[in-house]
């Protein structure tokens, strides 16, 4: 079964826009899926340089993703980490997603997604482990 439009849109400014390009080490880039004024909240999933599961950042505005993100760029390349999107789904200006951090060993710790759009970008953005780590 095929992606609906609202999914396609969706998965391209989650991998493609935002987590290819933290991946590939470019903050100025990942930002451009989120909107200036986004809510974006984020409980740590793969635990790393200090940061782990207990933590949840929550910030406002673009700019503050992007010093955040430019700031933990160099840590999550130092751990060879990529983000995969496994399903995504959207309706209208919602969706959710399951995606997976996979280490340079190929283990994988799951998180599940929750965004809302406006100006056909991320307004809303809020990832929590699948998994709480035992």
């Amino acid at each position: 079964m095929g992606r609906t439009d609202a999914e396609s849109h969706l998965y391209e400014l989650l991998q493609t826009t935002y987590f290819d390009s933290i991946d590939g080490g470019d903050a100025e880039t990942a930002v451009e899926a989120m909107h200036d004024d986004v809510e974006w909240t984020h409980t740590q999933v793969w635990e790393h340089d200090g940061h782990t599961s207990q933590a949840t950042d929550t910030l406002e505005g673009k700019a503050a993703v992007h010093d955040f993100l430019a700031g933990r760029i160099d840590e999550m390349q130092a751990e060879g980490i990529e983000h995969k999107i496994r399903d995504v789904v959207a309706s209208g200006d919602k969706g959710a997603f399951r995606a997976a951090v996979v280490g340079p060993n190929g283990n994988a710790l799951p998180f599940l997604g929750w965004v809302e759009l406006e100006d056909d970008v991320i307004r809303t953005y809020t990832v929590t482990p699948e998994r709480m780590p035992e």
